[in-house]
């Protein structure tokens, strides 16, 4: 069996097998030809040398690191030989290829063998679809983190969630201390006390965040070599509150902060870091917290704090000190994005405040 990528001659057997294998929810001849000759699309067929025996469609959301699997289907005179894991398997790596770290798909709650198979290939029940499809048959979404297979530098970092909403900056430190220093032991009290040294007080709602000159500081003050990479026309968060009484308490914090910055001479860059810097620091062994915006992640513009934990070819990989339950804590470790897309995360707020801290021995 030959899978490759389709041809403008397998446009009429790929009709028919949509005519023969699907009673509705069929790609129309038009729409068929259109995802052939797509810059956003690649179709995948399994040629036994006679006939197509299936075929899968893959399609790569423009600006953001998901693909779809559009549509799979095989003969039945070919099932049982493997065949629909393989045209699987040759999305899966079409989509690493485009920089895509996530693969969603859709499937009809009765084909219980199509879930199955996803499921043992590490596919996970995203949304249960009700009357999705022509027949008001109901669906599944599920979906895949694909990892990276090619050559990776990775670094030795632990990986220690925060323990309360606000601390996300300070998880982070405890990160790369644990990174840089043999037997360090992290603990809540100091994952406490290091977000008191570095928080602005307040946010719009709840307990303040860190910013990149206090964090900065309380890794300074513990001896490491830091470096802060800052560009910013304001003061971070002052545009989260609009007390002004808030507002004096934010800059007062963050003079401060950049006075004691300036006596525990840690250098500051005005200017954004480039992939070639974020490389060059891995490969040193240094420890990257860069503030993000959430809003690819979770649809909310919330600034969060990130460590970066290597990288390969096409993408980088962070820790994520964030985690919704007990069964996401595996995937916060060494989380794929890709070279293009971290550049496209980080900043926050209407300042497109960019903060990256460097930590090295």
């Amino acid at each position: 069996m030959d899978f490759r990528h389709a041809k403008s001659t397998d446009l009429t057997a790929l009709n028919a097998l949509e005519l023969e294998l699907f009673d509705g929810d069929r790609i129309a001849p038009r729409q068929m030809k259109r995802f052939l000759h797509s810059n956003h699309a690649i179709v995948f067929v399994a040629d036994s040398g006679t006939e197509l025996a299936g075929y899968a469609l893959l399609l790569f959301h423009q600006g953001t690191q998901l693909s779809r699997l559009y549509s799979i289907a095989v003969k039945p005179d070919f099932r049982g030989r493997g065949i629909a894991r393989k045209l699987i398997e040759q999305c899966e790596r079409a989509a690493l290829d485009q920089g895509s770290t996530t693969l969603r798909l859709e499937v009809r709650e009765d084909n219980t063998s199509a879930i199955n198979l996803y499921e043992k290939m590490g596919y996970k029940t995203l949304k249960l679809l009700i009357h999705y499809y022509d027949d008001l048959c109901d669906g599944r979404r599920l979906q895949k983190r694909l990892t990276p297979t090619e050559p990776k530098v990775m670094l030795n970092m632990p990986l220690y969630l925060q323990t309360t909403p606000f601390t996300c900056g300070a998880a982070c430190l405890l990160m790369s201390f644990g990174c840089l220093t043999d037997e360090f032991e992290p603990s809540r009290a100091l994952e406490l006390q290091l977000w008191r040294e570095a928080t602005t007080i307040f946010m719009a709602a709840g307990h303040g965040g860190c910013s990149g000159q206090g964090l900065a500081l309380s890794a300074s003050r513990r001896g490491y070599h830091v470096e802060l990479w800052n560009q910013s026309r304001g003061i971070p968060f002052i545009d989260s509150v609009r007390d002004e009484n808030k507002k004096a308490v934010i800059e007062i914090v963050h003079q401060d902060f950049c006075r004691q910055l300036e006596e525990q001479e840690v250098e500051i860059i005005d200017a954004p870091p480039s992939q070639g810097d974020f490389e060059q620091w891995i490969r040193q062994g240094a420890c990257v917290l860069l503030l993000i915006s959430t809003y690819r992640f979770d649809g909310k513009k919330e600034p969060h704090w990130i460590i970066l934990s290597g990288m390969s070819e096409k993408f980088f990989f962070f820790h994520d000190p964030h985690a919704e339950t007990e069964n996401d804590v595996m995937a916060s470790g060494y989380v794929p994005i890709g070279k293009a897309a971290l550049q496209q995360i980080i900043g926050f707020g209407k300042q497109k405040q960019i903060s990256c801290v460097v930590i090295q021995k």
